[in-house]
């Protein structure tokens, strides 16, 4: 009898536990953006807009927002800080912003992501995070070549075809010969 009622009193606990919902997690942090254009020349003027939502139970405070450019580098720079002066944002609220920048000229353009580094508090705690929301696409620069002294080489690509003509003949004619050599019979001298 005891069996029976701790075995029913396990199906019972496993049931629940099986219909309970899950726990919300305390931080859902998603980050959305889209640029104004679909595409850039370098030299054109961008602008991002960003939002950052929370989707978990826990209000952040939102400390500063860094927008860093595909084309990034130590020596060249390239990131955009926005202060956001410890917002708070609560579940199913969003913080936004908007920046511009200019692409640079330089060659270093080039596309790819937009990365979104957050730093939020919760508490007294500091925490860190990246996001990649936005994808830009940008025109390669072309590049203009000279064509001067084009007579030349359409001189040089002329003698190189009449000489590959000229040599295909030589060659065809001394096989054609070779393959049609007259045969020679060598009679034997009579002899008195």
């Amino acid at each position: 009898m005891k069996e029976k009622i701790l075995l029913a009193s396990l199906i019972a606990i496993l049931a629940f536990l099986a219909i309970s919902p899950v726990a919300n997690a305390a931080v859902n942090i998603s980050v959305y953006g889209y640029a104004d254009k679909t595409y850039y020349k370098p030299g054109d003027s961008v602008t991002v807009t960003f939002f950052i939502y929370e989707g978990g139970t826990d209000t952040i405070n939102l400390v500063n927002v860094t927008i860093v450019y595909p084309w990034y580098n130590k020596i060249w720079g390239g990131n955009q800080t926005i202060n956001a002066n410890n917002a708070p944002i609560a579940q199913g609220e969003s913080w936004s912003s908007t920046a511009t920048f200019t692409i640079p000229t330089d060659g270093r353009a080039s596309s790819g992501y937009i990365t979104i580094d957050y730093y939020y508090k919760i508490g007294s705690a500091l925490y860190h995070d990246s996001k990649y929301p936005i994808y830009l696409y940008i025109l390669s620069v072309p590049t203009y070549t000279s064509l001067q002294d084009i007579d030349k080489l359409t001189t040089l690509l002329t003698i190189q075809t009449v000489l590959l003509i000229v040599g295909f003949l030589i060659v065809t004619g001394a096989i054609f010969l070779s393959a049609r050599r007259p045969k020679v019979a060598w009679k034997a001298q009579e002899t008195e």
